[in-house]
């Protein structure tokens, strides 16, 4: 007592077994062997007293047994149950007439020190005082043996001394008839192979085996002496792959191992199921993370010594690799299993030299003999092969359907398609009516622009830069956050060829079929109606909400709108409520999935995973119940009882959240808020709801952290569209005379009156375009009258809906910016960017927060309420007699399916002879070629885009400009009504007022400042639009200009005015090589001749400027190179226009524009977002410190550095700028603020995750859902 490697406390415990009859002998074994039986166990476990029983009646008994109690505390009990089951097990074998022998003598040890099963065996020995038998049989507390099963190993070894290792055939615990292993083998990568099928019943067709690589140790006869010199186990494994070491090293060491398939034992594969820890219910998944490790362990210990590296680079990859796998069949539980076996195999070092040592010390034969042991190539992909074959047998036996069953899925799935075929042909028809004239330009390259859209330009990649800069690239730049949804827009992109053009044009012009598409989908999780459903789609395709975004041009809404029924639809298959086709079962048991077989490549006992769970209590009087224990081969008709939720739902639900708050962060609160209220009244899955919300807050949380601290301000910023430069005032309602919140409630948000084209009656004209929402709402407040089926439902539904439309009226209410300034486009719809001029909407005129996607958010609870009250409608008619119901029904159909069909169809019409507000597409460039190469190039210039405005009385007149550079300014096209028009919310639109007197350009000026090709959709931020206000949420004030501003404002007036002197400097330091001023559309302003006026006159001025040359007179407009000219006096150095730009330490910042100061271009690299600098500088000629100055606002995430050297900060006003010191070198300059990197990481790492959770890769069950 108290020896060995740990301390130990031991029991003596005499046991009496009076009953026993005689003894009798076997003939085959001539000599008894004395053997020591020990047997693991954590306390009393539900196992031990079955597997003491059956100690008491084997045939041949062992002469000691120890009982190892590994738990914490030690139990006093353990002894008195171990006494009470061997003298019930000697009862039952009396009774039987069977002689046991002599009882044994048992100790009882308590070892909390043990982590192991092998530090268990080798503690108990040592506390063992009595004398050493030959053999050990290792026993665990749920592997009971079978009454012969000692008896047959000891008559194989003692026929054979060469053998070491003993193991037996193991079965099942609750039936034993069904096999688990007749021995182990493990292929070159460490793969497992027992050879058994899942559920496979014993027919001893698997007696011949003999020798075999390995076997587990539950059962196993071990000799002692060959246990001391391998010094059992490596204490680094256990409870798995402990037995595979224990028979590896014994091969190496000269001895064999074999398996008796006579002997045995049933073994429960407590720790493989996962139930030791207080689990009801087995689950191997518990466990894979310890087999796998112990399976990584065992091929890594195993190699010769040069290719354990590789052996560790092969883990980590292939942990990699199977983790993503995992991600995809909808298991994270098993991807975080696989990345935490190879972190653990890695965080161990120690543990693989021990092995290794152990493995050297006793090994005596080389590793290449036990290649005729293992499994080779052919054997493993037979074994994938017989197990594929396997499962697809088991689906069309067990769980397909029956032929009858075929028929009416086949019937119900012909019914839908024809639906689904016939709305998607509608859809496509009403698209081709209404915005056909757009589809020709846009597939021969043009950009759609609108009243709310700037252009998009560049690829895939430029978006995604622009999404992660961190900046936004208007005029000079300012700090983001950065709309979320330019990271939507980049894998769309992706989809559409990689063009920022496509994707959105797919966006908008397919925003009416994606829509109704989603719509058709998401109600099929309340009806099965092919009727219902597709009126539900055309509902939500027509819906006003979707149209005036479209319009507008607001991308971001339209996104959020298509998004939002593959939310509610994945939302609700997340939590298993969908509807399915039912059809009658015809006698059909069902199986549900079993693992791969992957997930069993580490277990030492090698019980397969799969089929169904049934209570696994020990047969025999008196046993105690076990947990639920997952055994092969078992169906469970119950299985599919009833629809669970699904991973890859929640996943597709997290995508589309996504996608809709990137579309509208406005809906960020209220979506929050459903899911807290989903989550609450779900019946399952309640954290699987919460988790959807992960990947758009991660999307979304830069602008949370910059709104979270900023009050009011940030609430603007929730509530601003992105991407866009909205024009319409706070309080602007659909025009109806009717209060502007129920217009909301009817689905009608500000700007839908123009839906309905004006010569009809004024009726319709007015009241029309809410219609469809009377009707939706209508039946939505039927439904409530709905029973039990669907109340749970239709409560929510009405729940989002409110959500929606309290969000709705604060969105209205919340200004959020000043209005920005228009640039025209030709009604035409072809033509140029910046054209015609920008309109006063007179004094306090406010941009409202973003109402359309909150009223789609409304308009969706509503929809859903009515779609699951329309549920069974038809069923019930027919199942009620005929009265008064049948034709009030007939009466609502028809009404409820020919408002919106009349409704849909007079927007078509009035869209396609111009009545209705459409994006438009511009097929040819804003910039003159010869100015893009200046902005393209090393220098990474800009170009001053000036629109000369007449005078009030001549024209329109030019609003409040922000501090941000942005104006406002209205539109209108040829017929005098509205007309198509793109706005530029960022790109520096802002008026110049010139001195007075300068003749007829004393009107208003526009500029703007363009690093690409015009305004482009990269550059618009509500982040940006939203800090020109500031103050009270209802009355807040205007925010002044920057200094940054103020210089542009200064340097476009006096252009305007006539400057008097060289401007050729003052425009170098704001990195400007060009100005540009657009050519006249005259189909885009009515006022042609004054605005014509107004631009002769601003371009003679420009003509007589001095530093301005002339380059070119086009369609595209007449564009000045600013033409460096030498410094005052006709000596220093000459005029240097650059982003980046080297001058004397010192320098201040109005000496920037003065032409006496000299300096030198930096060559820089144009990005979306922002340039970047890396270049090699030489040292300073003269000796003299010099700082870098950027044409680019000041911000804390500008990083500049000199041979990997932080260079410091220098203070030149609102320019970004470093202090460089003598010295040359390499010189990078980026913007990377703290936090991006993180940021982006954790967007990638999520989307990609949420991505592979999402895609469709799990084997599908039998039947429609």
């Amino acid at each position: 007592m108290g020896r060995g490697p740990a301390a130990a406390s031991e029991t003596l415990v005499t046991v009496d077994l009076t009953v026993d009859p005689p003894p009798s002998t076997t003939a085959s074994l001539p000599v008894l062997t004395p053997v020591t039986a020990v047997l693991v166990t954590r306390g009393t476990t539900p196992w031990l007293p079955p597997t003491v029983r059956a100690l008491a009646v084997q045939t041949r008994r062992p002469v000691r047994v120890l009982v190892v109690d590994v738990g914490e505390q030690a139990e006093p009990w353990l002894a008195d149950v171990v006494v009470d089951a061997l003298v019930a097990g000697a009862a039952e074998a009396a009774a039987r007439g069977e002689a046991s022998g002599a009882a044994p003598d048992v100790r009882v040890v308590h070892a909390p020190a043990a982590r192991t099963f092998g530090d268990a065996v080798r503690i108990a020995l040592a506390a063992d005082g009595a004398s050493r038998t030959p053999w050990l049989w290792l026993l665990h507390d749920d592997s009971a043996p079978g009454p012969g099963a000692l008896a047959a190993l000891l008559r194989v070894v003692a026929r054979a001394p060469s053998v070491a290792v003993a193991g037996a055939k193991q079965r099942t615990w609750s039936e034993p008839e069904r096999l688990l292993e007749v021995g182990v083998r493990t292929s070159a990568s460490g793969r497992r192979l027992t050879g058994v099928e899942p559920g496979e019943l014993d027919q001893g067709q698997h007696d011949a085996v003999e020798d075999v690589l390995a076997v587990g140790t539950a059962g196993a006869l071990v000799r002692r002496d060959v246990w001391d010199e391998l010094g059992g186990p490596d204490p680094a494994l256990g409870p798995f792959g402990d037995g595979l070491d224990l028979c590896r090293r014994a091969h190496l060491a000269g001895h064999r191992v074999v398996v008796v398939p006579d002997a045995v034992v049933r073994h429960a594969q407590a720790a493989y199921q996962g139930v030791r820890d207080g689990h009801d219910h087995g689950d191997p998944r518990r466990s894979y993370a310890a087999r796998r490790r112990a399976q990584l362990h065992v091929r890594t210990a195993g190699v010769v010594g040069v290719a354990v590296p590789f052996v560790l680079l092969a883990a980590v990859v292939s942990g990699v690799l199977r983790a993503l796998v995992r991600l995809a069949t909808k298991e994270p539980g098993l991807a975080r299993a696989e990345l935490s076996a190879t972190a653990g195999l890695l965080a161990h070092p120690g543990d693989l030299l021990r092995a290794r040592r152990l493995d050297a010390r006793t090994r005596t034969r080389p590793r290449r003999s036990l290649r005729p042991l293992r499994a080779g190539v052919r054997d493993v992909w037979r074994l994938w092969r017989d197990q594929r074959l396997t499962r697809a047998e088991s689906r069309r036996v067990v769980v397909a359907p029956s032929e009858i069953e075929l028929r009416e899925l086949a019937a119900l799935t012909a019914r839908r398609r024809a639906g689904l075929g016939a709305l998607l042909v509608g859809l496509v028809a009403l698209v081709a009516v209404a915005l056909g004239p757009l589809v020709g330009p846009v597939t021969r390259g043009a950009r759609l622009v609108g009243e709310a859209l700037a252009p998009a330009t560049g690829s895939a990649g430029d978006l995604w830069d622009a999404a992660t800069a961190a900046w936004v690239g208007a005029d000079l730049g300012h700090a983001g956050p950065v709309d979320a949804l330019l990271a939507v827009l980049a894998p769309a992109a992706v989809v559409t060829g990689g063009s920022a053009s496509a994707a959105v044009a797919v966006l908008l012009l397919g925003g009416v079929v994606l829509a109704g598409w989603g719509a058709w989908a998401a109600a099929g999780a309340g009806t099965r109606s092919v009727a219902v459903r597709a009126w539900a789609a055309l509902v939500w395709a027509g819906a006003p909400a979707l149209l005036v975004a479209l319009g507008q041009g607001r991308l971001g809404a339209v996104v959020a709108h298509a998004a939002l029924p593959w939310a509610a639809l994945g939302l609700a298959r997340a939590v298993g409520v969908q509807r399915r086709d039912e059809v009658a079962r015809v006698d059909v048991s069902q199986r549900p999935d079993e693992p791969d077989g992957d997930e069993r490549a580490a277990d030492p006992a090698g019980d397969p995973a799969g089929g169904a769970t049934r209570a696994a209590a020990g047969r025999a009087a008196g046993a105690q119940d076990v947990p639920e224990l997952e055994e092969p081969g078992v169906p469970d008709p119950a299985a599919q009882a009833r629809p669970t939720g699904t991973v890859e739902a929640a996943a597709g639900t997290a995508l589309a959240l996504a996608f809709v708050v990137a579309g509208a962060p406005v809906l960020l609160a209220p979506v929050l808020l459903t899911l807290l209220v989903v989550a609450a009244v779900a019946p399952r899955r309640r954290l699987r709801v919460l988790l959807t919300a992960v990947p758009a807050l991660v999307l979304l949380g830069p602008t949370v952290v910059a709104a979270a601290p900023s009050g009011v301000d940030g609430l603007r910023l929730l509530a601003s569209a992105p991407l866009t430069a909205a024009t319409v005032p706070a309080g602007r309602d659909a025009g109806t005379g009717l209060p502007a919140a129920l217009e909301r409630l009817l689905g009608a948000p500000g700007g839908a009156g123009g839906l309905v084209p004006a010569a009809l009656p004024e009726a319709v004209v007015r009241f029309g375009v809410l219609a469809t929402g009377a009707v939706v709402v209508a039946l939505a407040l039927a439904a409530l009258l709905r029973g039990r089926p669907v109340a749970r439902g239709v409560r929510t539904a009405w729940v989002v809906a409110a959500l929606g439309l309290v969000t709705a009226s604060a969105a209205a209410a919340l200004p959020t910016a000043l209005p920005a300034g228009l640039t025209s486009v030709p009604a035409s719809g072809t033509g140029a960017l910046l054209t015609g001029g920008a309109g006063d909407l007179g004094a306090g005129a406010l941009v409202a927060g973003d109402v359309g996607p909150a009223v789609s958010l409304a308009a969706a609870g509503l929809l859903a309420a009515a779609v699951l009250g329309l549920d069974g409608a038809r069923g019930r008619l027919h199942a009620a007699p005929f009265g008064w119901r049948q034709p009030l029904a007939g009466l609502v159909a028809a009404v409820a399916v020919l408002v919106p069909l009349a409704q849909t169809g007079l927007w078509a019409a009035a869209a396609r002879s111009g009545g209705v507000t459409l994006p438009a597409a511009v097929d040819r460039a804003v910039v003159p070629a010869v100015a893009r190469q200046d902005q393209e190039g090393r220098l990474a210039a800009r170009v001053l885009a000036l629109t000369a405005v007449p005078p009030a009385g001549m024209g329109t007149g030019m609003g409040t400009g922000t501090g941000t550079g942005t104006g406002t300014g209205t539109a209108t096209g040829d017929d005098g009504g509205t007309g198509s028009a793109a706005p530029d919310a960022t790109a520096g639109a802002r008026s110049a007022a010139p001195d007075a007197t300068a003749g007829a350009a004393a009107g208003t000026v526009v500029w703007r400042l363009l690093a690409g090709d015009g305004p482009r959709l990269v550059e618009g931020s509500a982040a940006v639009a939203a800090r020109g206000l500031t103050g009270d949420p209802l009355g807040p004030t205007a925010v002044p200009v920057d200094a940054a501003t103020a210089e542009v404002d200064a340097v476009a007036a006096d252009l305007a005015a006539g400057a008097g002197g060289d401007v050729a400097a003052a425009l170098a330091a704001l990195a400007v090589a060009d100005v540009l001023v657009p050519a006249l559309d005259p189909a885009a302003d009515p006022a042609s001749d004054a605005a014509a006026a107004a631009r002769a006159e601003l371009v003679g001025l420009l003509d007589a400027t001095a530093g301005l040359e002339r380059v070119t007179d086009g369609v595209d407009g007449t564009l000045w190179r600013v033409q460096p000219a030498p410094a005052a006096g006709g000596s220093g150095a000459d005029v240097v226009t650059a982003w980046a730009r080297l001058v004397p330490a010192g320098t201040a910042a109005a000496a920037l524009a003065d032409a006496a100061t000299p300096a030198e271009a930096v060559p820089a690299v144009p990005g979306a977002a922002v340039p970047t600098v890396t270049t090699r500088l030489e040292p300073s000629p003269d000796g003299e410190g010099r700082w870098l100055v950027l044409a680019e606002r000041a911000g804390p995430g500008w990083r500049a550095t000199l041979d990997g050297r932080e260079l410091p900060v220098a203070d030149v006003g609102w320019r970004q700028a470093f202090g460089l010191g003598t010295d040359g070198g390499t010189l990078v300059v980026v913007h990377d603020p703290p936090g991006r990197t993180a940021w982006t990481a954790a967007l990638v790492g999520v989307g990609a995750v949420t991505l592979l959770l999402a895609l469709p890769l799990r084997r599908r069950r039998a039947g429609r859902r």
